[in-house]
């Protein structure tokens, strides 16, 4: 038996490249109970390896490309191996969050070998203070969203005491009624009328970029500089995180009447200009990110992979730290207005539309004409209340970390899980490599705005 992958799926297997791989990544740390740690963690893995429960598409491969065949199939491995998906490292000591992120970066800077299911679950033990981490890498075009954290939110246990949970691979990525009510897309009248969709999207964009006279920004912006970050880049990844308290950025919401979203994004605004201006590479206009928003929010008849990508400008060019905030606040309110404003009834098309720039920016001639739609990508990603739990260790925080196109070197991922906002900046290690300053500078940026707003209304 075979399974057609969706169009808008199988389009991350056709933008990937050995430079650019395609899968998104999780990175989860838990806390042990005091009691048995060690052994309680070796007892699980064991447990883990023995266990057979598998359903698809964790134990399906790519088929071989048959001739004439329009979009990828998945079908079962019939030599599925458990020990090479499924792999336990150790941290060096001293263990710390420096050493987890060295790993974590070398394990996303490799791709997944297109001869196996394309996942890999990490292990890692070994992290100070009775703690462990755990590292997903699937292949983008089996997660219906726009990261892979819900599906490892859903698998975790909202108690303490719930035990022997069935392994990640044990759990569908697609329910059996969303896999049925999908059908309906892979017939071949669909699957052409996709198709042609994303060919009239794509010819219209190169025939805009020859003529150099099209002034819309629904397809591309000349108000985007191009920067450090719309180099090309290669397979080699970095990764670094921050934690950030969310009753601090809600306080701050309240004060400035701003969105939880606007102070985020002002946080990496600031990060980012400073970050820049200390190597002297911070343009003259506004840096423009890119915000990936799953159109399945909208329609319930669209898989979650159906994303489009809306630009927010940071006004990094604002010296000002209010101007800046206010500025930001207007991109947020016409970003909020545009994804409103997006027609349901074509919404197939007009994600192909809105991507063909970004399709075309990865071709090997094309992509260095293309102009840099954004310069980075921003997300977040709002998770139910309440701690989870894996085997009663206490997840303790949760990170995207995304993969990476060419021209454009960072992406900064946001995850609100209990109390407090974990950030995730995935950066290409030769154009960035020091990617924690960023993360350091967007923990200083919340404490300055505080400090900003508490010397406003002492003035007032």
């Amino acid at each position: 038996m075979t399974d057609t992958l969706r169009p808008v799926d199988a389009v991350w297997l056709m933008m990937e490249s050995d430079d650019t791989p395609m899968h998104v990544g999780v990175l989860a740390t838990f806390r042990l109970p005091a009691r048995g740690a060690d052994q309680r963690l070796q007892q699980w893995a064991e447990g883990l390896r023995q266990s057979r429960e598998i359903v698809a598409p964790w134990n399906c491969r790519l088929a071989d490309p048959a001739l004439g065949q329009m979009l990828p199939r998945l079908l079962p491995d019939t030599d599925f191996d458990l020990d090479y998906h499924f792999r336990h490292t150790a941290l060096p000591a001293p263990g710390g969050e420096r050493e987890l992120g060295v790993v974590v970066s070398r394990l996303h800077s490799q791709a997944l070998d297109r001869n196996r299911p394309l996942w890999e679950l990490h292990l890692i033990e070994g992290l100070e203070g009775k703690r462990f981490a755990l590292y997903l890498k699937i292949h983008h075009a089996l997660v219906d969203n726009v990261n892979a954290v819900p599906l490892v939110m859903s698998w975790l246990a909202d108690s303490v005491r719930k035990r022997k949970q069935p392994p990640l691979w044990a759990q569908p990525i697609q329910s059996d009624e969303e896999r049925a009510a999908g059908e309906g897309d892979l017939d071949a009248l669909a699957m052409l009328r996709a198709l042609s969709s994303m060919g009239q999207a794509s010819t219209g964009f190169f025939r805009s970029v020859l003529r150099r006279n099209d002034d819309s920004s629904f397809l591309m912006s000349r108000a985007t500089p191009r920067s450090t970050l719309n180099r090309r880049i290669n397979s080699q990844r970095r990764f670094a995180t921050q934690q950030l308290s969310r009753a601090r950025i809600e306080a701050l919401a309240k004060a400035t009447d701003s969105t939880r979203n606007d102070i985020l994004a002002y946080l990496c605004s600031s990060s980012l200009r400073r970050f820049f201006k200390e190597y002297n590479a911070l343009p003259d206009k506004s840096l423009i990110a890119g915000v990936p928003v799953s159109l399945a929010e909208r329609s319930e008849s669209l898989p979650g992979n159906a994303i489009a990508g809306l630009r927010v400008e940071l006004a990094t060019h604002l010296g000002d730290p209010l101007a800046r905030l206010a500025a930001i606040k207007r991109s947020m309110r016409a970003v909020r207005e545009d994804r409103d404003s997006m027609p349901e009834a074509a919404a197939t098309s007009y994600v192909m539309l809105r991507a063909a720039p970004v399709y075309a920016s990865q071709m090997p001639v094309l992509g260095r004409l293309v102009p840099p739609l954004s310069n980075l990508t921003i997300s977040n990603t709002p998770m139910p209340g309440g701690k989870r739990y894996l085997e009663g260790a206490t997840l303790e925080a949760i990170y995207p970390v995304s993969p990476l196109m060419q021209f454009a070197a960072l992406s900064i991922d946001c995850v609100a899980y209990d109390d407090v906002f974990n950030v995730g900046f995935t950066g290409a290690r030769d154009t960035l490599p020091h990617l924690q300053r960023l993360a350091v500078y967007t923990g200083v940026a919340l404490d300055d705005l505080e400090a900003l707003v508490a010397q406003e209304r002492a003035s007032a």
